[in-house]
């Protein structure tokens, strides 16, 4: 078998995740001849297919999946061991992607980015905000180094193996209702308060089959007038008076974007939070850049 090097690598993992020879010669400032030629030698090397090539991109073939994998492991192992080069001094650097689910992001994670980046300022620092599914996705197919979200225990949502969880915190959820509204009036409520309003649910995947579940636990039907998966609009929805509704992430300011009030709410119910989790593939043992942003997060997400 010939050699295969670590430029082939890396060339196929590009094309792997931006699904073309074009984009991936683009981000790696080298031409498209490069690039395919690099992936027509790593084939012949293993003897095997890696892409299907179509006028629509590039398509993993099983086995390009499995090169895929067994190359990240060898990209990662190397990223390791230029790491450790630099413990004598103490540096941690290089990329890291983070994403994190779409409603924590802007809430909890402007202060571990500012921490975060004055104590390890040659890191490189990406975040992407994308709805619970698309998280693990991205996760499992290394497209991003760490996820952020929520524990959700949906019996929909497909059990996710390989991959290690640490709690950060736990959010109960609470209520949202218009200032001049009946429920307004009362300190705390219950699910049972909320079923003759009209409910403005939140609805980035899975959130609005959560927030569902709480009433069809109870043996409630809420009155859903409206859907939307903008926690945004939620609020701002809520603040013109047109329903009320259920979040677990708090702003410090109860008011708008149109600068309007609405009223929060305690709720009385059980089970009292939702685990707001950092997730990393099990297999994949984080590199010192993952694991200083984790402690990071565990330091200052309470």
């Amino acid at each position: 078998m010939a050699d295969v090097s670590l430029r082939q690598l890396e060339y196929l993992m590009a094309v792997a995740r931006l699904g073309s020879v074009t984009a991936a010669s683009r981000e790696l400032f080298v031409s498209q001849s490069v690039v395919s030629t690099a992936l027509a030698d790593l084939e012949a090397a293993l003897g095997i297919t890696l892409f299907v090539r179509s006028q629509k991109g590039m398509r993993l073939t099983a086995s390009g999946q499995r090169a895929v994998t067994a190359a990240d492991n060898v990209l990662v192992s190397l990223d390791q061991l230029r790491e450790s080069a630099h413990q004598e001094r103490e540096e941690v650097e290089g990329p890291l992607t983070v994403g994190c689910y779409a409603t924590i992001a802007p809430i909890l994670l402007p202060n571990v980015i500012a921490e975060f980046s004055r104590r390890y300022p040659r890191v490189q620092l990406s975040i992407v905000e994308a709805a619970h599914e698309k998280l693990l996705e991205d996760l499992l197919d290394t497209r991003i180094d760490l996820a952020i979200t929520y524990h959700y225990e949906i019996p929909s949502l497909r059990a996710t193996s390989g991959v290690t969880a640490r709690l950060l915190r736990s959010d109960p959820p609470y209520v949202l209702t218009p200032v001049d509204g009946e429920l307004g009036q009362r300190e705390e409520l219950t699910l049972a308060d909320l079923v003759s309003e009209p409910l403005i649910l939140f609805d980035l995947p899975p959130a609005g089959e959560y927030f569902l579940g709480l009433f069809a636990q109870s043996g409630l039907t809420p009155n859903v007038r409206f859907r939307t998966a903008s926690f945004e609009m939620v609020r701002a929805l809520v603040a013109r008076g047109l329903g009320s509704a259920l979040l677990t992430q708090r702003t410090v300011l109860e008011r708008s974007y149109e600068d309007l009030p609405y009223l929060t709410r305690d709720l009385d119910i059980q089970p009292e939070g939702l685990g707001v989790e950092i997730i990393h593939l099990t297999d994949r043992i984080p590199v010192r850049r993952m694991q200083a942003f984790i402690d990071v997060c565990q330091e200052l997400v309470v």
